[in-house]
C-alpha cells in the first residue's frame, strides 16, 4: 500500500505545531490570542504545494543502441541493457559524441546524471581504458552529491564483471590513504567539489594528482550549474579556466540545471543558459546545445472544461484497476493542473500550487463543496501512485507534496498602552505616523513581554530580534517592559534579589556597585519612541527600561547573573525557539524524527497520530 503523503503531512504539521506551542509562553492575553490565532491560521506551516513529476518522451534502450552500435555494447552492460532513456538523454548523448558543449536543462527525476555519464563512460570505453589517467572531472556543489552518485555508480560497477573504468570522491573526508591511491593510480573519473579543486590547484601535495588528473582529461562537468552566483560564480569560473588550461588537449564542458532562469519564451531562455555556462566554463555554448527535458502527457481523457464536464468528473468513481486510471477526466485536470502546461507549442512543467488553491478552483468551477472535490482528487492521486508507467518501474502519477516548516518569526509591537498597542509577525520599521515596530522576547519562566530596546539620546529604538544583533553607536542596549499602573514594580527595592544590597547599620538598602546600573529605571515614552516626562499623558506610556543583560524579571522574580551571551536561556520569541533544522545523522532532525514515528505508527496499524 503507498504511502499516504497527505496523512503525513498532517502529522508532521500537528507535531511540529505542539513543538512550537510548548515553547512559547506568554502572559499578556491581547499577545498570546493574536500569536495563537496566526499559529492556527498556518503561519508556520504554510499550505502545501503540490507538484506531479511529468513523464518524459521516451528513446531508445541501452541494449537498442548498443546493438546499433552508437554506443558500446560494454556501456550498455555498465548501465543496464534494459534502461530506456529519454528524449532529452538521447540528445545529449548526440551533442557529446559531435564534440559539442552543452547544458542540460530539465528538473529534479529527469535522470540528468545519465546525460553525462552515458557519453563520458562510452568515450573512456573507446579511448584505451586500460589505460590509466583522469579522463573526467565531475564537480558538484556539495558533498551529499558526490556521494550519492558515487554509490549510483560502484552500484552499476557491481552488476558488470568486466567494467575496467576507475572512480574516485576527491572531497574533504577523504582519508590520506584515499588521497594517495588516487595520487598512485587516478581515476579514469573524479568527482570533487569546487572547494577540493581549489586545493587540486594550489597545493604542493596535489601537485602529482593535478598533473595525473589533466594529462588525459577531456571531459569537465558541472552539475547544478544555477548554484554557483555572483561572487562564488565568479571564484568557480576562474577555477574553472585554471583547470582547463592545465589539460594536454580540448576539453568539452558539460553543465546541467533545473533552475537557471524561467523568464522570456523558450528561444530567450535557451540563449541565457548558454551565455550563463559561457561564463563559467570560458568556452563557447551555443544556445542550441541547450538541451531541454521533453514532457508527454500521460492522461488519455481530454481534460473537463465546462461545469458540467467538470462536476461529471467530481462524481465519477475511480476504476478498479490503478492501470486504468488515465481514462479518468480528473487525471487529465490534475495533470494539467499540477503536472505541465504549454508554452510555445511545448510542454513544460507547470508552476507548483498549494493544494488547498486547487482544490477551491476545482470547488468553485464545477458548483461542488470542497471537500468533495477533494476526496475525489485524492482517490485519483492515490491511483495514479499505485499505477506503473509502461516504460519503467516507476508511479505512472508519482507526486511531491511540497511543506515547509518556518522556524517562526518574532512578535512586534508599538509602544503604546497594552490594550492599544498593535501586533505584527512581519519585520517592518515603523506604522502610520512614525510608530515602531519593537521585536517582543518572552521570560520563560513567567511569559513577561519585553521590548528589545536600544536607548539614544532620550529615545527608544528597535534593537535586533536576533540576539547580539547589530546595535547603533553609543547606544545602551537593554528592554523595556510596559507598567502602565506600577503593578510590576513599585520601585521598591526591597523586592529586588537580596544579592544585589549591601544593607547598612541603619538597615537602609545600599546597592552593589555592579548591581546598580541593573536596577529598572522609570520611564516614559511616546509611541515614536521618544521619552517624554513623568506628567505626560495621551499616548505616551509608562514602563521600566533595564539594561542588557536581563538581570531580573519584574513579574515573576527570577534573578539572573550578569554574564552575556545568556540572553537565550532567559528569554524566548518565535523566532528562536529552537529551529528543527536538519543537523547530523547523531541528532536527528525533527522532521526527520516525526516523519520516522509516523511510519512506524501507520507500520503498526496504528492511528497516523505521532506518539
Amino acid at each position: 500500500m503507498p504511502l499516504n503523503v497527505f496523512q503525513l503531512r498532517e502529522s508532521v504539521v500537528r507535531e511540529y505545531a505542539d513543538y512550537v506551542n510548548s515553547f512559547v509562553n506568554i502572559h499578556d492575553d491581547k499577545v498570546r490570542r493574536f500569536v495563537e490565532k496566526r499559529l492556527d491560521e498556518g503561519e508556520l506551516w504554510p499550505d502545501p504545494a503540490l507538484q506531479l513529476n511529468p513523464a518524459y518522451e521516451p528513446a531508445q534502450t541501452l541494449g537498442e543502441l548498443g546493438a546499433s552500435g552508437v554506443i558500446r555494447e560494454k556501456t550498455a552492460a555498465f548501465f543496464g541493457h534494459g534502461i530506456r532513456l529519454y528524449r532529452h538523454q538521447r540528445d545529449a548523448l548526440d551533442a557529446a559524441q559531435r564534440g559539442d558543449n552543452y547544458v542540460v536543462n530539465a528538473g529534479t527525476g529527469s535522470g540528468k546524471s545519465l546525460t553525462y555519464l552515458v557519453p563520458i563512460y562510452d568515450a573512456i570505453m573507446r579511448d584505451e581504458p586500460e589505460r590509466g589517467g583522469t579522463r573526467a572531472v565531475l564537480i558538484y556543489p556539495m558533498n551529499a552529491l558526490i556521494n550519492s552518485q558515487l554509490d549510483t555508480l560502484q552500484r552499476y560497477a557491481e552488476q558488470f564483471a568486466e567494467n575496467p573504468v576507475r572512480f574516485a570522491a576527491y572531497t574533504g573526508p577523504t582519508t590520506t590513504e584515499e588521497r594517495n591511491a588516487i595520487q598512485n593510480n587516478p581515476p579514469h573519473i573524479l568527482l570533487t567539489n569546487y572547494m577540493m579543486l581549489e586545493y587540486l590547484l594550489l597545493r604542493p601535495a596535489d601537485r602529482s594528482l593535478l598533473s595525473a588528473a589533466t594529462r588525459d582529461l577531456r571531459f569537465i562537468v558541472m552539475d547544478e550549474l544555477h548554484f554557483y552566483r555572483g561572487r562564488q560564480g565568479s571564484d568557480v569560473a576562474m577555477l574553472i579556466r585554471r583547470l582547463s588550461r592545465q589539460a594536454d588537449a580540448g576539453v568539452q564542458y558539460i553543465g546541467t540545471s533545473a533552475t537557471v532562469t524561467t523568464e522570456g519564451d523558450r528561444a530567450e531562455r535557451r540563449k541565457e543558459i548558454a551565455e550563463v555556462a559561457r561564463k563559467l566554463f570560458g568556452a563557447e555554448v551555443h544556445p542550441d546545445n541547450v538541451i531541454d527535458e521533453t514532457l508527454v502527457r500521460i492522461a488519455k481523457a481530454p481534460k473537463p472544461q465546462t461545469a458540467a464536464e467538470l462536476r461529471r468528473a467530481v462524481t465519477l468513481l475511480p476504476p478498479a484497476n490503478p492501470a486504468d486510471v488515465v481514462d479518468h477526466p480528473l487525471a487529465a485536470w490534475l495533470e494539467e493542473t499540477f503536472g505541465m502546461s504549454e508554452q510555445d507549442g511545448q510542454l513544460i512543467r507547470a508552476e507548483p500550487q498549494t493544494f488547498t488553491e486547487a482544490v477551491n478552483d476545482l470547488a468553485k468551477a464545477a458548483d461542488l463543496p470542497a471537500d468533495r472535490c477533494e476526496t475525489a482528487l485524492k482517490a485519483v492521486l492515490e491511483l495514479g501512485v499505485e499505477a506503473r508507467s509502461p516504460n519503467s518501474d516507476d508511479s505512472l502519477f508519482a507526486f511531491r507534496l511540497h511543506q515547509f516548516l518556518a522556524s517562526g518569526g518574532n512578535v512586534y509591537a508599538t509602544l503604546e498602552h497594552a490594550a492599544r498597542r498593535e501586533l505584527r509577525l512581519e519585520g517592518q520599521y515603523e506604522l502610520d505616523g512614525g510608530r515602531p515596530l519593537f521585536p517582543l522576547s518572552f521570560c520563560r519562566e513567567c511569559g513577561q513581554d519585553y521590548y528589545r530596546v536600544q536607548r539614544i539620546g532620550g529615545h527608544l529604538k528597535p534593537r535586533s530580534p536576533l540576539h547580539g544583533g547589530e546595535i547603533e553607536d553609543y547606544a545602551q542596549v537593554g528592554y523595556f517592559a510596559i507598567d502602565d499602573e506600577a503593578a510590576l514594580w513599585n520601585g521598591d527595592n526591597e523586592s529586588l534579589p537580596e544579592t544585589w544590597f549591601n544593607i547598612g547599620k541603619t538597615g537602609r538598602w545600599n546597592a552593589k556597585p555592579d548591581f546598580k546600573p541593573h536596577i529598572p529605571q522609570r520611564l516614559t515614552v511616546n509611541p515614536d519612541g521618544s521619552e517624554a516626562p513623568k506628567s505626560a499623558n495621551g499616548g505616551a506610556v509608562g514602563g521600566w527600561f533595564q539594561p542588557s543583560p536581563l538581570t531580573f524579571c519584574m513579574r515573576c522574580k527570577a534573578a539572573y547573573n550578569r554574564r552575556r551571551g545568556q540572553e537565550f536561556r532567559k528569554l524566548a520569541s518565535l523566532g528562536q525557539i529552537g529551529r528543527p533544522a536538519w543537523k547530523t545523522p547523531k541528532k536527528r532532525s525533527f522532521a526527520y524524527c516525526s516523519i520516522a514515528r509516523w511510519k512506524t505508527s501507520a507500520a503498526a496499524g496504528a492511528s497516523c497520530s505521532p506518539t
